[in-house]
C-alpha cells in the first residue's frame, strides 16, 4: 500500500515509464527545456521585432547627432538662357552654367539639437528596456505553457485510469447479473459512474488540447512523447521572505516599470525641446560658386562668401508658447499614468503572493486528501468483495480519488506558476531560474 501511495503522489509528476522501458529498452528522450527556451528567446517573432526596433533606435540616434555637424549642399545647373533687355540693348542668348557648394554649421540653437539627441538616446534606452520586458513576458509564458501541459497530461492520465477501472467494475457487475448473482441496479449505477468518468476524461482532454495549442504557439513545436516533459524544481527559496521586500524589488526592477519610467524621462525632455523652439537659430555659412555665361554676363564669374545667418521664426499668435505648455501637460499625464501603473503592478504582486500562499496550503491538504481517498478506495474494494460495501460506495470512492489526484496536481502546478510569476514581476526571472527535476532525483 505504501509503495502504491509513493508511486502516485511522488512519481506521478515524473514521466510514466512505458512497458518497453521496464523491459530494458532505451529510456525516454526527455524534452530539452533549456535549449527550447533559448530558442524561444532567440527566435520568437515578438523578440525578433524588438531587435529590429533596437537597431532602428540606434540609427535614429545617429541621425539626430547629425545636428552637431556641418551640412554640405552642392547644386549645379546647365541650360539655355535667353535674356531680353528692353530699351537697354545687349540682349543675350547663352548656354548658362553654374555650380555652388555651401557649408552650413549651426552655431547655436539654444539646446534644441542637444535635446533632440537626448530624446533619441532615451528612446534607444527605452527600446532596450522593452526588449527585456518582452523577453521576460515570453519566458514566463513559455514556462506557464510547459507546466499547463504537464498538469493536463496528469489529469488525462488519471481520468483514463478511472474510466478503465469503472469499466472493469461495470463488466464484473454485468457478468454477475447475467449469472443470476448480481443486481441490475448495481449495473445501472456502474454505467452512470462510467458515463461521468468518460465525461471528465473528455473534459480533461479538451484542456490538454488547449494547452498543446499554447505550447505550440510559444515553442513552435510539440514533443511527440508527452511523458518526456519533466516537472520543474521549486523556486520558492529564490523568493523574498516578506511581501514588503517583494514590493520593493518589484518597484525597482519590474521590467514594465523600468520601460515606463524611461517614457517619463522622454516626456520630461519634451518640455526642454519645446522651450528650445522659442529661441532663434544662429548658423555660420560658407559658400563658393562658379558661373559661366550666367545671368546675362558673358564669361566666367567666381563668387565666395562667409556669413552668419540669424533665423527666428515666430508666429504672431505666440502658438509656440502653447506648444511648450502642452509638453508640460503631456509630461504630467504620463507621470500620473506611471504612478497608476506602479499601483497596478503592486496589486498584481499582492494577488500573486496571496495566490502562492493559498496554492501551497491547497497542495498540502489536497495531497493528503488524495492519500486518504486512495486508502478508502482500496479498503472499499476489499470490503465490496466480502459483501460489506455497496457498489455505489466503491464507485464514489473511485470518483473521489481521481478528483483528489487531479486537484492535487493542479495545486502543485499553481504553486510553481505563481512562484515563477512572482520572479517575473520582480524582474528576477532568467533561464538560470528554470531547473528540471531529474528522473533519478524525483524521490528526494
Amino acid at each position: 500500500m505504501k509503495l502504491l501511495i509513493l508511486f502516485i503522489f511522488v512519481l506521478s509528476f515524473s514521466p510514466v515509464q512505458s512497458q518497453e522501458n521496464q523491459n530494458n529498452t532505451p529510456e525516454i528522450q526527455y524534452f530539452n527545456l533549456d535549449a527550447a527556451l533559448k530558442s524561444v528567446l532567440r527566435n520568437h517573432k515578438m523578440i525578433k521585432a524588438t531587435k529590429n526596433d533596437v537597431e532602428a533606435a540606434k540609427l535614429r540616434l545617429k541621425q539626430s547627432r547629425g545636428g552637431f555637424f556641418p551640412s554640405l549642399d552642392v547644386t549645379a545647373n546647365y541650360g539655355h538662357e535667353n535674356i531680353i533687355k528692353y530699351g537697354a540693348g545687349n540682349n543675350t542668348q547663352l548656354a548658362a552654367r553654374d555650380a555652388t557648394a555651401k557649408i552650413t554649421q549651426t552655431i547655436t540653437d539654444f539646446g534644441l539639437t542637444r535635446s533632440t539627441v537626448k530624446t533619441s538616446r532615451l528612446s534607444l534606452k527605452q527600446t532596450r528596456a522593452m526588449e527585456n520586458q518582452i523577453k521576460n513576458d515570453i519566458l514566463l509564458r513559455a514556462i506557464t505553457a510547459y507546466l499547463r501541459v504537464i498538469q493536463s497530461r496528469e489529469s488525462v492520465k488519471y481520468a483514463a485510469q478511472s474510466v478503465a477501472n469503472i469499466k472493469k467494475q461495470t463488466e464484473l457487475e454485468d457478468a454477475a447479473v447475467t449469472a443470476g448473482g448480481g443486481l441490475t441496479s448495481d449495473v445501472l449505477q456502474a454505467k452512470t459512474q462510467l458515463a461521468g468518468a468518460q465525461a471528465r476524461q473528455i473534459q480533461f482532454e479538451g484542456v490538454l488540447s488547449a494547452a498543446k495549442h499554447e505550447f505550440e504557439y510559444v515553442f513552435e513545436s510539440f514533443p511527440k512523447n508527452l511523458n518526456s516533459l519533466l516537472l520543474l524544481q521549486s523556486v520558492f527559496d529564490s523568493l523574498p521572505k516578506s511581501l514588503e521586500e517583494a514590493e520593493k524589488l518589484t518597484l525597482k526592477k519590474n521590467p514594465s516599470l523600468v520601460a515606463a519610467r524611461i517614457t517619463e524621462e522622454i516626456s520630461k525632455e519634451g518640455i526642454n525641446t519645446a522651450k528650445a523652439t522659442l529661441f532663434p537659430t544662429i548658423k555660420g555659412i560658407i559658400s563658393h560658386s562658379e558661373k559661366q555665361d550666367f545671368g546675362g554676363i558673358v564669361g566666367f564669374k567666381r563668387e565666395s562668401s562667409a556669413k552668419v545667418d540669424f533665423s527666428y521664426p515666430l508666429n504672431l499668435s505666440l502658438s509656440e508658447y502653447a506648444g511648450k505648455d502642452a509638453a508640460v501637460e503631456s509630461y504630467l499625464a504620463t507621470s500620473t499614468r506611471i504612478r497608476d501603473q506602479e499601483s497596478m503592478i503592486k496589486q498584481m504582486l499582492r494577488t500573486t503572493w496571496d495566490g502562492l500562499l493559498t496554492a501551497q496550503k491547497n497542495a498540502q491538504f489536497l495531497t493528503n486528501q488524495a492519500r486518504i481517498s486512495n486508502e478508502f478506495l482500496e479498503l472499499a474494494r476489499t470490503e465490496r468483495q466480502a459483501g460489506n460495501r455497496t457498489l455505489l460506495d466503491v464507485l464514489n470512492g473511485e470518483t473521489a480519488f481521481i478528483n483528489a489526484q487531479a486537484d492535487a496536481i493542479a495545486a502543485r502546478i499553481e504553486v510553481l506558476i505563481n512562484s515563477y510569476t512572482l520572479l517575473s514581476l520582480m524582474g528576477g526571472l532568467t533561464l538560470d531560474s528554470v531547473q528540471l527535476i531529474q528522473p533519478n532525483n524525483v524521490e528526494n
